[in-house]
C-alpha cells in the first residue's frame, strides 16, 4: 500500500477476484483506517506485476484473509503517517486526527497537512533518509489465520407444488445469516442472492448426465436447465454481526451462506408439501422429471 504524492492511496493484493465485489470492500476498509474518500483508494488483485504472491478467491477468505492483510498494511501507512505529521505540525500523535485525506491537529481542522503533501515530504529528493525512518508512506502485510472463519445461518422457503406435472414455485424465501462484521451490507446481499441462485439450480435443475462409456449427454443448454430470472424468488434477507475471535475485523466468510442449505431445504420443503403422498426425497438434483418419477413411485 502507497500513498501518492496526488494524495490517492494505491493498493496491491495478490488475491484474484471473480465479482464480488472486492475492489470496493478493500478500499472501505482502507478509506476507514486512513481518513480517506473511498473514491481515493486505488485497488489492484491478483497482478503479480504489482505484488508477487498470492492465490486465489475460495473458500470465503476474500474479505477475511485478504481484507486483514489490507487493513494490517493500512494500520502500518497510518502510523508512518501520524508519525510525520507530529513531526511537521509540531504536535503529539495522540492529538492528531485523519479525516478528509489530510491530517490536522484535534480542535484545529486549520492546522493541517494533507496526506499528498506528507508523501512528498515522505519521500525527499536530496539529502539522506532521517535516522530510524523509511522513505515514503508505504507498507507490506500479511495475514495467515491458523483456521477459517465459518458463517452462520438459518434458511426457510415455502413452496407449492404440483403433484400432476411435478412443478414447484418458490413462493418466498428468508435468509438470516452471521457473517461476522458486515463491511458492505449490498455486497453481503447480492452473494447470499447469487448463492441462493445457485443453490436451487443445483437443487432443482442442474445434472451433468453421463452415459455407461462416459460420454457427456447435456453438453449444451438445450439439455442443460438453468434457473432463470423468473424462477429464482426475491430473497428476504436479515443480517446478524456476531464478530469472528480469529481475525482482527471479526469477519467471517459469505461465499457459500446462501448456496450450501439451499439443496436440502429445497429437498425438504417439497417432501413437506407433498407429504400426503408418503414420498420421502433423500437426492437431489430433483429435475423437475426425476420428481415427477419419485411422485409416481410414492403412489
Amino acid at each position: 500500500m502507497t500513498v501518492e504524492p496526488g494524495g490517492r492511496v494505491r493498493l496491491a493484493t495478490g488475491v484474484g477476484t471473480q465479482g464480488q465485489g472486492h475492489f470496493t470492500a478493500f478500499a472501505q476498509i482502507v478509506a476507514e483506517v486512513l481518513g480517506v474518500d473511498v473514491a481515493d483508494v486505488h485497488v489492484i488483485t491478483g497482478d503479480t506485476r504489482e505484488f508477487h504472491w498470492g492465490t486465489g478467491t475460495f473458500a470465503s477468505r476474500g474479505a477475511v484473509v485478504a481484507g486483514s492483510a489490507c487493513q494490517a498494511a493500512a494500520l502500518r501507512v497510518r502510523e508512518k503517517i501520524l508519525e510525520l505529521a507530529s513531526h511537521e505540525l509540531e504536535a503529539s500523535k495522540a492529538d492528531l486526527v485523519l479525516a478528509g485525506g489530510s491530517v490536522h491537529v484535534r480542535g484545529d481542522p486549520g492546522a493541517g497537512i494533507t496526506l499528498g503533501a506528507l508523501a512528498v515530504k515522505a519521500n525527499p529528493l536530496r539529502g539522506a533518509v532521517r535516522p530510524g525512518t523509511e522513505p515514503g508512506l508505504e507498507a507490506t502485510a500479511y495475514f495467515g489465520p491458523d483456521r477459517g472463519s465459518t458463517a452462520s445461518g438459518v434458511h426457510a422457503m415455502l413452496v407449492e407444488v404440483d403433484p400432476e406435472t411435478a412443478q414447484v414455485e418458490i413462493r418466498r424465501y428468508v435468509v438470516v445469516h452471521d457473517c461476522g462484521r458486515v463491511i458492505n451490507p449490498m455486497i453481503v446481499d447480492g452473494q447470499i442472492h447469487g448463492g441462493v441462485a445457485h443453490g436451487i439450480g443445483n437443487a432443482f435443475y442442474e445434472q451433468l448426465v453421463y452415459d455407461e462409456d462416459g460420454q457427456l449427454l447435456n453438453a449444451s443448454f438445450m439439455d442443460y436447465l438453468l434457473p432463470t430470472a423468473t424462477d429464482v424468488p426475491r430473497v428476504e434477507t436479515a443480517h446478524r454481526e456476531t464478530p469472528s475471535p480469529l481475525n482482527p475485523m471479526g469477519a467471517k466468510g459469505v461465499g457459500e451462506a446462501g448456496a450450501i442449505p439451499t439443496g436440502a431445504l429445497f429437498a425438504q420443503a417439497v417432501e413437506d408439501a407433498l407429504g400426503r403422498t408418503g414420498l420421502e426425497i433423500c437426492e437431489i438434483p430433483l429435475s423437475p422429471s426425476r420428481l415427477f418419477e419419485l411422485i409416481e413411485e410414492a403412489r
